[in-house]
C-alpha cells in the first residue's frame, strides 16, 4: 500500500505574483493566509510581507482579509531555503486550523520549496473557480450605534465594550430570506453566582440555528433557505414545489440585535443593576455605524461552524472601524462616519476590506495604499484600492446597467490554441443607445462608446468625475473650440479624435490614436492592439465609416496572421439582458469580415495616467 505525500494548495494568482516578485538582490519575508477544508486540505490563498531580516517583528495584516482566512505559515522569497524561516516561524501566532502544522514556503527564480512542519510536500495551484466551488463567502450586514464622550479614552472605551457586545449573544444573524436565524448558546454545567464565577461556570459556547427542518445541516445546503416561502393559500395545499436555489458569489447575512435570547439572560443570574448619574458639562458623539463583514467557510463545514467566522468577522471590523475613528480623532480633533470598501483585485484572487473616513480624498490615504500593494505584492504603476475600485456586488435589477459583459466568452476566439489573447484589464460599464431614457438612436454610437471608456477610467480608479451625458460631451468639444455652440443639442456625429478631447479635458487622460485606410487593413495594427491591451489594458473606441464600436480585447496568431476582435457594440437599443446581448452577438468575437473594408478606421486608445495609485 502506497501513502500519498500531502500536498497543499496554493491559489494560482498568488504563485504568479510571488514568482513575480522575486529579485536576486531583494529578500522578502512575510506570513502565508488561507484556510484548512474539511478534508484536511490546506488551502493558501494569500501572502503579505516586505523587505526584512529574520530578527525583525512579522507584520500581520489579516484583518483587511475575510475572516476565516487566518494565519497559516510564513514564506520567503530570493536567494535562500525554507528552512532558513524558523526565526519567523516562532513569531507566528498559534494557528487556529484543525492541523496545527504551518506551512512554509520558499520561492527562488529556479524553483518552489513548500513543507508542511517539518515534511516536504508538493504545491498543487487552485484557481478561482475550484476555490468558489470549495468555500462560501459570507457577506455580513448590519447597523449598530456608538454613544460616548468626545475624548480619545471614552470613545476608546465605547469601542471596546460595542466589540464585546457583538461577539456576544446579543449579537445575533440572519440568513437572507429571513427563513434561518443563527443565535449564541452557553452550554452550562451548573448556575453561575453573580456576574461571574470562573470556578464553577465555564463558558462553552454553541450555535442554535432556529429554523432549520434537519440536522446535521451543512453550509453548502444553506441555500435552499435563502428563498422565502410560498404563503399558503387557505386551501391547505402542501404541495407547493421548492425552486432550486443555485450557490452564487456570497452569502448574505443580517447582524441584530437579540436582547431575548436566553444565553443572555442567563448570564446575568443573580445581579444587581447599578446606576451611576453624574451632573456636569460634557461633549458627546453619536456614531452610526453599517458594519459590512466578510468571512470564508468550507461548503462541507456544519452550519453550525459559521457563527464563530460572523462573530469574528464583526467584531474585527468594529476594531478597524475604531483604529480608522480614534487615529483621525487623535490627528485632527473630529470624527466623520467611516466607510468599509472591499475589494477583489484580479490579480490578487481574494477579498480585501478597508475603512476610510468620509469626505477624505485619495492623497490623503496614498501612502498607505502604497504599503498595501507593497505588503500583497501588488503591482504599483495603477490604483487598485480607491473608493472607485471597491467591488460592486451584482444586482438582479433589470435597470441596473451591466458591467464586464464580455465575462464567459473570453475564450470563444476561434482562432486557434496557438493565438495570443488580450483583454481589457478591470471593469467597466455597458453604455448602449437608448439607454437613460434618451433616444440617441442612429447618432449617438461614438457617444456611447466614450461613455464606456469614461466608466472604465472611473472604475479603476483614475478620474472621480461621473460618466458624461451626451449634452456634457458637446460642452466640452465647444469649450475647448472644436465645436461651434450650435453643436450642443444637436444630433452630430463626433469620431475617434473628440473622444480623445474629452476624455483628455474631463478626465486629464492621454489617448493614443492608430489608424488604417481601410477595414481589410485592420489585422496589420493586431500586435499593437496586443500591446495596448497587455500593457494599458483600457478599451478601445473604433469609429470608421457611419459606426464606431468599442474594442474589449484581441486574439492573434501570428505565424498564420488569423486575428479576432473582441466587440462590444453600442448599438443595441434592448434591455438589460445579458443573454440577449451575449447570444445576439452584441458582445462577441468578431473576424475580419466584420469591419466595412474599404472605409477609413480610427482607434482611440486611452493610456493609464503614470504614478498614480
Amino acid at each position: 500500500m502506497t501513502v500519498e505525500s500531502p500536498q497543499i494548495r496554493v491559489l494560482d494568482c498568488l504563485l504568479f505574483r510571488l514568482r513575480q516578485a522575486v529579485s536576486t538582490d531583494t529578500l522578502v519575508r512575510g506570513a502565508l493566509y488561507g484556510l484548512e477544508l474539511e478534508d484536511g486540505t490546506k488551502v493558501v490563498l494569500a501572502a503579505a510581507g516586505q523587505e526584512a531580516s529574520m530578527e525583525e517583528e512579522l507584520e500581520l495584516i489579516n484583518g483587511m482579509l475575510p475572516c476565516g482566512v487566518e494565519p497559516m505559515g510564513v514564506f520567503g522569497l530570493g536567494k535562500g531555503a525554507v528552512s532558513g524561516l524558523g526565526p519567523l516561524l516562532d513569531k507566528l501566532p498559534p494557528i487556529t486550523q484543525p492541523t496545527e502544522s504551518p506551512v512554509l514556503l520558499w520561492v527562488t527564480e529556479e524553483d518552489v520549496e513548500c513543507r508542511l512542519g517539518d515534511e516536504e510536500v508538493s504545491i498543487v495551484n487552485i484557481t478561482r473557480e475550484e476555490l468558489s466551488q470549495l468555500v462560501t463567502l459570507v457577506r455580513i450586514k448590519g447597523q449598530v450605534e456608538l454613544n460616548a464622550g468626545f475624548s480619545v479614552e471614552e470613545v476608546g472605551a465605547a469601542f471596546r465594550h460595542l466589540i464585546e457586545k457583538v461577539s456576544c449573544p446579543y449579537g445575533s444573524f440572519v440568513l437572507e430570506g429571513g427563513r434561518l436565524v443563527f443565535l449564541h448558546k452557553f452550554l452550562e454545567g451548573k448556575p453561575g453566582k453573580g456576574w461571574t464565577s470562573l470556578e464553577e461556570q465555564k463558558d462553552v459556547e454553541d450555535c442554535l440555528i432556529i429554523g432549520a427542518d434537519k440536522e446535521g445541516l451543512l453550509i453548502e445546503q444553506l441555500w435552499e433557505f435563502t428563498e422565502k416561502l410560498e404563503e399558503d393559500d387557505g386551501w391547505g395545499n402542501k404541495n407547493i414545489k421548492k425552486k432550486k436555489v443555485e450557490p452564487r458569489d456570497r452569502l448574505e447575512m443580517e447582524f441584530v440585535w437579540n436582547y431575548s435570547n436566553p444565553a443572555c439572560s442567563s448570564r446575568t443570574i443573580g445581579c444587581a443593576p447599578l446606576v451611576h448619574r453624574e451632573v456636569k458639562p460634557a461633549s458627546t458623539i453619536k456614531l452610526p455605524i453599517n458594519l459590512d463583514a466578510l468571512g470564508v467557510i468550507s461548503n462541507k463545514a456544519p452550519a453550525s461552524n459559521l457563527m464563530e467566522v460572523m462573530k469574528g468577522a464583526v467584531g474585527r471590523q468594529v476594531g478597524d472601524i475604531a483604529s480608522a475613528v480614534l487615529s483621525q480623532l487623535k490627528m485632527k480633533g473630529t470624527i466623520t462616519t467611516p466607510e468599509v470598501f472591499h475589494y477583489y483585485p484580479d490579480l490578487l484572487g481574494h477579498h480585501l476590506t478597508i475603512v476610510y473616513p468620509k469626505n477624505t480624498d485619495n492623497d490623503q490615504f496614498e501612502a498607505f495604499r502604497r504599503t498595501v500593494h507593497t505588503n500583497f505584492l501588488l503591482p504599483l504603476d495603477r490604483p487598485l484600492l480607491r473608493r472607485a475600485n471597491r467591488t460592486r456586488w451584482s444586482q438582479t435589477d433589470s435597470n441596473t446597467r451591466l458591467s464586464n459583459v464580455h465575462r464567459g466568452i473570453e475564450g470563444k476566439h476561434g482562432v486557434g490554441s496557438c493565438a495570443d489573447v488580450a483583454l481589457v484589464q478591470g471593469d467597466y460599464q455597458y453604455h448602449h443607445y437608448m439607454q437613460d431614457s434618451f433616444d440617441d438612436d442612429g447618432w449617438g454610437c461614438a457617444y456611447r462608446s466614450l461613455q464606456t471608456l469614461s466608466s472604465w477610467l472611473g472604475l479603476q480608479g483614475y478620474t472621480d468625475t461621473e460618466v458624461p451625458s451626451h449634452t456634457d460631451i458637446q460642452k466640452v468639444l465647444v469649450d475647448i473650440g472644436d465645436k461651434e455652440a450650435k453643436f450642443i443639442g444637436s444630433k452630430q456625429w463626433i469620431g475617434s479624435t473628440e473622444v480623445g478631447f474629452v476624455l483628455e479635458t474631463r478626465c486629464g487622460v492621454e489617448s493614443r490614436f492608430v489608424s488604417v485606410s481601410a477595414g481589410s487593413d485592420l489585422s496589420s495594427k493586431a500586435r499593437e492592439l496586443l500591446i495596448h491591451f497587455q500593457t494599458q489594458g483600457s478599451p478601445v473606441m473604433i469609429g470608421g465609416g457611419v459606426y464606431a464600436h468599442t474594442i474589449l480585447g484581441i486574439a492573434w496568431d501570428q505565424a498564420s496572421g488569423d486575428c479576432s476582435w473582441l466587440v462590444l457594440d453600442p448599438h443595441y437599443t434592448g434591455s438589460e439582458d445579458l443573454k440577449t446581448i451575449l447570444g445576439k452577438g452584441w458582445c462577441g468575437w468578431k473576424g475580419p469580415n466584420f469591419w466595412n473594408q474599404t472605409a477609413f478606421y480610427n482607434m482611440c486608445l486611452p493610456q493609464r495616467p503614470k504614478d498614480v495609485i
